[in-house]
């Protein structure tokens, strides 16, 4: 991947049920990776939240343009993060971002230890978490978190680091009849 991270805009609100796939492959010496799911503008605030400062909020008002290299967006409703270490090791960092970065949950990355093997991630949004299974569905989800900003307002995937490619990225929607519908953004 170039100095930039790989983005890809979601084509419509996420709703209850809905997936984001991000399949790539890891460079061998990877050290971090990790996956943004971002919300362009300033969320609504609520008493939940850490209020942003007024001037936070003006300056996000100009947030949908490109940022430069190595700069995060200021709303992140999850950030997924694998840390490789030199043990062969990898650990789990998950947490969120209202204009500061919030308390992180690290976690054993059990699904983390071969970088020479294309990566499957899935990420699947319920009423107040995000479940997310390495590889398939078809398990018991892998890592959860809880949301702290609204669902329906995330409008971008952003994949940062160590990856050599990213192959794929799949919006999966479950529309109302509780089938799936699905479009590839590569």
């Amino acid at each position: 991947m170039n100095e930039r991270p790989f983005q890809a805009q979601i084509p419509r609100k996420p709703a209850v049920g809905d997936e984001v796939i991000v399949k790539g492959m890891l460079k061998p010496d990877a050290r971090v990776f990790s996956v943004n799911l971002i919300l362009p503008q300033a969320p609504p605030v609520q008493k939940s939240l850490s209020a942003p400062s007024e001037s936070d909020v003006k300056s996000s008002q100009k947030c949908c343009a490109p940022l430069p290299t190595n700069h995060s967006w200021p709303y992140i409703a999850y950030h997924f993060k694998v840390v490789f270490n030199d043990d062969g090791s990898s650990i789990v960092v998950q947490n969120w971002k209202n204009v500061v970065w919030q308390n992180e949950r690290r976690t054993l990355g059990h699904n983390f230890k071969d970088r020479t093997k294309p990566f499957t991630i899935i990420f699947r949004f319920h009423h107040d978490t995000i479940r997310v299974f390495i590889d398939h569905t078809h398990h018991v989800p892998d890592y959860e978190f809880e949301y702290e900003l609204p669902l329906e307002r995330i409008r971008l995937v952003e994949i940062w680091d160590d990856v050599l490619y990213v192959e794929e990225v799949t919006f999966r929607f479950k529309n109302a009849g509780g089938r799936s519908q699905g479009g590839d953004f590569t």
